[in-house]
């Protein structure tokens, strides 16, 4: 009787194949932030094309400086009031003029000078593996649900994920998808792996910001210097991956394929060959000191913009901030407005980790009392209004809560006005969009711009002891994803080591 091989996706999917049943199946996927969705992606611009030159880098030319002469009149005996007084009379009908006052020496002005800021682009390269085997199961009529759908979906989403990871993790720290190094003990003795032939790291996310991690996700271990990665062997890349994703109580799993390590440590973890490298989010552009994108500013220091040399970039940044109340934030709004409003500079919405808001409301409750004169009690105004709004000086901020910030952060920035802008560079002629992707995502499968008639590219095995490429079962999905995010206005707002209330299950 045949029967399907051990190890065959037939074989490992066999509980999916047992009668005709309903073909629809629930795929659990990760939402992206809506942080990052309401207040980018909901208002972001798209820069021109066009504005992408050689080396492909986007150029902006900015002048700072004041120009000519203006001087009182005074010094100059007014003479634009009253006309030249220096006359001389001649005769009783007859008099002489003199012009004798000028105007100032136009040399003697300031004359702008221009500077500029070089962005380059970044891109992402992606494949995905399509077997004739997942082909021939999603054809079979007794197959329970697809395999090409979730499959594709859960790609898109690993996209759209990565995208909201690089808007909050930071250049200065390595893109390392937390700030600050955690705990991580090998889950297994010597003797017994978990998994044969992985070895498996537990840890708690300790900027609690566990949403950055999502099972799937191919990720390097490195030691707390960042210097050292530990999923590497004799210089090869060890395969490391997500594998288990506890948000209730903070715990994510590792683990690494090939790895025999039992040494617990400090350490911290980057996407799969990502150390120092990603796309610009408001880390590269919120900055006190140094260049604006930090590490990825560019290499010609003449297109670089060090914010002490041109403090109009710079941004508001406080540590050690401890409760934020009401007057704290009144003053770090002010503080912000006050350096930045004679540049037309402005902040509309404040993105807080899980918890500060709600610290924020509890240091309020003591301030008031419950009147309950002649009347019962009652708990049906009970909670909190949704959503945080927060009115001084004639502005009105959104304020958002985010579970991919590291814990007791504040960010404030602009979205208004198409504040943020998504540059992408010409597409070559025959890339295919990808459907399933979110819309504001630039991603394309590249297979038709290299002469395929489909997204879909043969994988070949080399013959043993010959020339010849043999054809596999399986096909790849070469896919790319090029842009960058700049906006019109970098400078915004952080604030770190805000109190914060949160609480996770036992």
């Amino acid at each position: 009787m045949p029967f399907a091989p051990t190890g065959s996706l037939f074989n490992t999917q066999s509980l999916r194949i047992q009668e005709i049943l309903n073909k629809n199946i629930e795929v659990f996927l990760p939402a992206l932030d809506p942080a990052w969705r309401d207040t980018t992606v909901s208002s972001q611009g798209v820069g021109s094309a066009s504005l992408i030159g050689r080396d492909m880098k986007v150029i902006k030319t900015y002048m700072g400086s004041m120009a000519g002469v203006l001087e009182m009149a005074d010094s100059r005996n007014n003479f634009v009031l009253y006309g030249d007084n220096t006359v001389s009379n001649i005769a009783d009908k007859m008099q002489t003029q003199g012009l004798n006052n000028t105007w100032p020496d136009a040399t003697e002005g300031a004359m702008a000078r221009p500077y500029q800021l070089g962005i380059g682009m970044k891109a992402m390269v992606s494949n995905l593996l399509v077997t004739l085997g997942e082909m021939q199961a999603e054809a079979t009529p007794a197959f329970i649900g697809e395999i090409l759908a979730p499959k594709l979906e859960g790609h898109a989403r690993l996209i759209a994920h990565t995208l909201c990871n690089y808007w909050y993790i930071a250049d200065n720290t390595n893109f390392t998808l937390g700030s600050t190094g955690v705990s991580i003990t090998p889950a297994f003795t010597a003797a017994v792996l978990p998994v044969p032939g992985f070895t498996s790291f537990t840890f708690s996310p300790a900027d609690f910001n566990t949403d950055r991690f999502a099972v799937g996700m191919r990720v390097d271990v490195w030691d707390s210097t960042t210097t050292t990665r530990i999923n590497e062997a004799a210089s090869t890349r060890l395969n490391a991956f997500v594998t288990k994703v506890d948000e209730v109580k903070n715990v994510v799993v590792v683990q690494v394929m090939n790895l025999n390590y039992t040494t617990a440590g400090i350490y911290t973890f980057t996407y799969a060959n990502g150390k120092g490298t990603g796309i610009a989010g408001i880390n590269s552009w919120i900055k006190n000191s140094g260049n604006l994108l930090g590490n990825d500013a560019d290499s010609d220091t003449t297109k670089q913009i060090d914010v002490n040399k041109h403090p109009e970039f710079k941004s508001f940044i406080k540590g050690s901030v401890g409760t934020l109340t009401e007057h704290k934030l009144r003053q770090y709004l002010r503080g912000y407005h006050r350096a930045k409003e004679k540049y037309g500079q402005y902040i509309d919405t404040l993105i807080a980790s899980d918890g500060v808001w709600l610290n924020y409301e509890s240091q309020k409750i003591g301030q008031y009392m419950l009147d309950r004169t002649n009347r019962l009690s009652s708990i049906t105004n009970e909670g909190s209004q949704e959503g945080f709004k927060f009115t001084f000086d004639g502005r009105t901020y959104t304020g958002y809560t985010s579970n991919y910030i590291e814990a007791g952060t504040v960010y404030g920035l602009r979205k208004g006005g198409t504040n943020w802008k998504k540059y992408v560079p010409p597409s070559p002629k025959g890339t295919q969009k990808f459907d399933k992707a979110e819309a504001f995502i630039p991603f394309e499968f590249i297979a038709p711009a290299l002469g395929y008639s489909t997204i879909k590219v043969p994988i070949t095995k080399a013959a043993t002891g010959s020339g010849n490429s043999l054809l596999t079962e399986g096909a790849q999905m070469p896919g790319m994803l090029r842009m960058q995010l700049v906006p019109d206005q970098p400078s915004g707002i952080k604030l770190t080591g805000v109190s914060y209330d949160k609480q996770y299950g036992d």
